[in-house]
């Protein structure tokens, strides 16, 4: 029997999870394997789930957007190596891009056929650690990268990535730059920043970056940061876009970096993200990759 934590979030996803519940816990079930559930109410809950219970388990099972499978992975990253249990994400979000790097079926009933003995195989994955707390795609900064927690939840819910874009719209009279001063594993970086990307995923921004697997893996201990420059026009900056859409990341206001852990200093408070949620605001701040670190199943045969 496999010991089992299923975390639901029943927000997410325009509240999907109640389509697909008994079907999802029909499968847990099987062959009498005994199922904790845990509902969330408010932000940090799944965390403290995985935190409390995860040692106990074989597998945590979550249901929701990048956002609640990020506090399910700081949650375990709080315990020991050991002692954590596979993860198993059923993806309810917005974007998803974490399912969409794991190659996790989008689909939520397709998702929960993963959980099947015979359709899943683990996959052993590195987490980012900004400052004292974990991620497990993404850490940004710069422009918009508020867009994601500032748009209200039931905006998201009504409109989908469309209440994203009317979010960033209304803040385009007020991009600005970042002056930065970067330390990374073979190298130093200075200069005006409109973004800054520390990635272990092949897509963030809902897809509008894109690495393909030639530029990232996700267990060999080390992030792609994309760092993009104040273009200097809009000429510049609309070459930068194209540039970004095209994944030529070469451009003249793009560098792309791979490194094990990256240091950022700022000339006044900057505001991040993790995973599509609120990061907190530094002026100085680590980031760490810890290799290897949890196991999340995907689909495919044992």
């Amino acid at each position: 029997m496999e010991r089992i934590l299923l975390i639901v979030n029943p927000v997410s996803g325009k509240g999907r999870v109640k389509t697909v519940l008994m079907d999802l816990l029909t499968i847990l079930c099987a062959g009498g394997n005994p199922v904790t559930v845990c509902i969330t109410e408010k932000r940090g809950d799944a965390s403290e789930y995985a935190r409390l219970y995860g040692a106990q388990m074989d597998r945590v099972v979550i249901t929701g957007g990048d956002g609640s499978l990020n506090e399910v992975i700081g949650g375990l990253m709080r315990l020991e190596a050991d002692e954590r249990p596979m993860i198993s994400y059923i993806p309810m979000g917005t974007t998803n891009d974490m399912a969409t790097s794991l190659s996790i079926p989008k689909s939520p009933k397709d998702a929960i056929t993963t959980l099947e003995p015979a359709n899943h195989t683990p996959r052993i994955i590195d987490v980012g650690q900004l400052g004292d707390e974990y991620f497990g795609y993404v850490a940004s900064f710069g422009a918009f990268m508020d867009v994601p927690f500032s748009t209200p939840q039931s905006a998201k819910n009504t409109w989908g990535y469309l209440a994203y874009l009317v979010e960033a719209v209304g803040q385009l009279t007020d991009i600005t730059a970042h002056h930065s001063r970067v330390i990374y594993d073979d190298g130093y970086f200075e200069g005006d920043l409109l973004f800054g990307f520390v990635t272990n995923s092949l897509r963030v921004a809902g897809g509008l970056v894109r690495f393909t697997e030639d530029n990232v893996a996700l267990d060999d201990g080390l992030f792609e940061v994309l760092l993009i420059r104040k273009p200097k026009n809009l000429a510049e900056l609309n070459a930068t876009v194209a540039n970004i859409l095209k994944k030529n990341f070469t451009g003249e206001n793009l560098t792309l970096l791979h490194t094990s852990r990256i240091s950022f200093e700022f000339d006044e408070p900057v505001q991040w993200t993790r995973d599509g949620e609120d990061g907190g605001v530094f002026r100085r701040v680590d980031v760490i990759n810890h290799p290897r670190a949890v196991r999340i199943s995907v689909r495919g045969e044992l």
